[in-house]
């Protein structure tokens, strides 16, 4: 007696090889993973490099950058990063102390030689606080306080003992491409406390884009704000 090996009927389909397939799913979601993982931290580490370049270049404080856009290493390739933020607090500026300030740098074009690169438009805003401001002017301590008095101008207003003792008003006024300038108008009710307050101005920090410029000045319940732009704008690796 003979057997003949069992065949598949015409309509029965052939059983897939899911084993195999399983694996090809597990491998594929491996290297996906990888890759994720390797452009995620390449992200990082460009971030830091960014960072320590703007500091480099004259920056007074490391800022927190931000490259964003995925996937990032695509964006190498190319050398185009589309958009990337930068913030800074507590930066020097001459006589003033900025707060805070918050950039967004929109087409970013790294040179061939990766030393440089120029930005197609960089739109920022800095906060300096009347607190800031009343420091700039060689004025501080407990009673001392700084409020709106117009959409240009500030009153310092000394308060000793629950006795308001006078009080000095300065205007704020943008007078160069980058530089704010505040005032004194008048001192005639100030007190020996708030005579110390002179004028003073000051500039955008330095290591920003030569070209960026101030583009407007707001006075609010809180301080001053200032908002800058530039188009086209270089950033160049410092010459050592």
């Amino acid at each position: 007696m003979s057997f003949e090996p069992t065949q598949p009927g015409p309509g029965r389909p052939r059983r897939r090889p899911v084993r195999r397939t399983v694996i090809s799913v597990f491998v594929l979601l491996v290297v996906a993973v990888v890759l994720l993982i390797a452009d995620r931290v390449s992200n990082l580490i460009a971030e830091n490099d960014m960072a320590n370049q703007f500091t480099a270049n004259g920056f007074p404080v490391k800022p927190s950058v931000n490259i964003e856009g995925f996937p990032f290493l695509t964006q190498v390739a190319a050398r185009d990063f589309r958009k990337v933020t930068v913030s800074a607090s507590n930066i020097p500026a001459g006589p003033v102390t900025i707060n805070s300030l918050n950039a967004t740098l929109t087409g970013m074009h790294l040179s061939s030689s990766w030393n440089g690169a120029t930005i197609d438009t960089i739109s920022a805003t800095a906060f300096v606080s009347f607190g800031a401001l009343a420091s700039a002017g060689d004025l501080g301590g407990t009673g001392v306080t700084a409020t709106q008095d117009g959409p240009d101008k500030l009153k310092i207003t000394a308060d000793l003992a629950g006795i308001v003792s006078g009080s000095v008003e300065a205007q704020v006024k943008q007078t160069g491409p980058r530089t704010i300038a505040v005032q004194v108008l008048n001192g005639g009710l100030a007190s020996s406390v708030l005579s110390s307050f002179t004028s003073f101005s000051f500039s955008l920090p330095a290591g920003v884009p030569p070209s960026l410029r101030i583009t407007g000045v707001t006075l609010n319940p809180a301080g001053l704000t200032l908002a800058a732009a530039a188009t086209n704008a270089t950033f160049s690796e410092p010459s050592k």
